[in-house]
């Protein structure tokens, strides 16, 4: 009786899972439809995404128009940049002067004038820039002082065509000393006085001296020497004694002190042919960079240079930078 009923049992344990399992997985018509359309759906997705790109060309946009674009603003702004940091090099190895009127005119009034303690109106007057007057009156205030035209001349703020229209003006009235003599009674035991012979001036020459012999100068010590000797290389040789004084602090004042104990032999200066230079070799403390490409792209387009003053056909080189830098050219 108790197998029988063991037996039922599991019968109806069966049934009851079968059915569960059958009302569990069964989908009603509705439901299938939709597992269906999801599942076309997911199919149909995937087809897409695997074969999209054979069926849709994607257009490329081409961006070389605008990196070209942005290349030239870089390298405009890249050149107006260098030539601002060359003017400012400029400007410091000019004695801290450069001429701002490139005009050939020369301008103001003319009357006759001392030059020496000259109100800056009067200066005015005549034409002369506040920059041209800053370095007067900056001579003028380290002590020194116009003792003829020439000197004048010297200065480098004064160019040669403002020089010329003002040499007639210049009045520098001579200075009378009052000396006054003594007579003493001559003595029967007078002994002759015997001069006692001068000492030999020391003249040393710019281009072919060294340090040692520069040092042996009152006023010249190792470190100017060293500066004469460096700037001697950039220049290529001194073409005159009065560019001691675009050494740094080498003013008018330490210029006159030394002045009678140098001297220039300017047949030693290093040359440089501007019909065969290249850009490098033409490169001169003298010339901007817009200067030395102007010359040899002159060069290259109307043939070799006559004369040294052909170089001012370029527009780049105006008079002053012309009288500086003519003896350390030539054309043959």
């Amino acid at each position: 009786m108790d197998i029988l009923s063991l037996c039922q049992g599991g019968q109806f344990l069966s049934i009851t899972m079968k059915q569960f399992f059958r009302d569990f997985m069964s989908y009603h018509r509705r439901e299938r439809n939709g597992a269906f359309v999801l599942l076309g759906i997911i199919v149909l997705m995937i087809i897409y995404l695997n074969f999209s790109h054979y069926l849709f060309s994607s257009e490329k946009i081409d961006f070389s128009k605008y990196e070209q674009e942005l290349k030239l603003f870089s390298d405009s702004v890249k050149s107006q940049s260098d030539s601002i940091e060359r003017e400012e090099q400029q400007n410091k190895g000019n004695n801290y002067y450069t001429s701002s009127d490139k005009s050939n005119k020369v301008k103001g009034e003319r009357f006759n004038f001392n030059p020496n303690n000259l109100p800056e109106s009067e200066w005015k007057r005549m034409g002369l820039s506040d920059k041209q007057i800053y370095v007067i009156k900056h001579y003028e205030s380290k002590g020194g002082q116009f003792r003829s035209k020439a000197d004048v001349k010297k200065m480098y703020c004064i160019q040669e065509k403002l020089y010329l229209s003002l040499e007639p003006y210049i009045i520098i009235p001579e200075k009378k000393r009052d000396t006054l003599s003594f007579k003493y009674p001559k003595k029967d035991t007078e002994r002759p006085v015997t001069k006692k012979p001068e000492p030999e001036i020391l003249v040393v020459e710019l281009n072919s001296s060294d340090s040692l012999s520069l040092i042996r100068i009152r006023g010249i010590k190792g470190f100017y020497s060293k500066k004469i000797i460096e700037h001697r290389a950039e220049l290529g040789g001194y073409a005159s004694k009065e560019q001691l004084m675009e050494l740094w602090k080498f003013d008018k004042e330490k210029y006159d002190a030394v002045e009678k104990y140098v001297t220039v032999d300017v047949s030693k200066i290093k040359k440089i042919n501007i019909n065969t230079c290249t850009s490098a070799e033409l490169k001169h403390p003298y010339l901007s960079w817009n200067a030395v490409n102007g010359i040899i792209s002159y060069r290259s387009k109307h043939g070799k240079f006559i004369k040294i003053d052909d170089i001012k056909k370029t527009d780049l080189v105006d008079d002053e930078t012309y009288r500086k830098i003519a003896p350390y050219l030539k054309t043959e």
